[in-house]
């Protein structure tokens, strides 16, 4: 239950991450900078769906 409960919270944590890079990338005028910081994003929501999947794993 434990190893659970701290997936949950590193979950919540990327999450917020992912959220603060695409609202740091929204006002970036560089497209170059911009396209990483999205992609930089993408990529920790990529680990989320994975981690989300284990949730999901009796």
């Amino acid at each position: 239950m434990q190893n659970k409960q701290q997936l949950a919270q590193c979950i919540q944590t990327c999450t917020k991450a992912a959220n603060d890079l695409r609202s740091s990338a929204n006002g970036i005028n560089n497209a170059g900078v911009r396209e990483m910081l999205t992609l930089g994003a993408s990529h920790i929501e990529m680990c989320i769906r994975q981690c989300e999947s284990l949730m999901r794993m009796p």
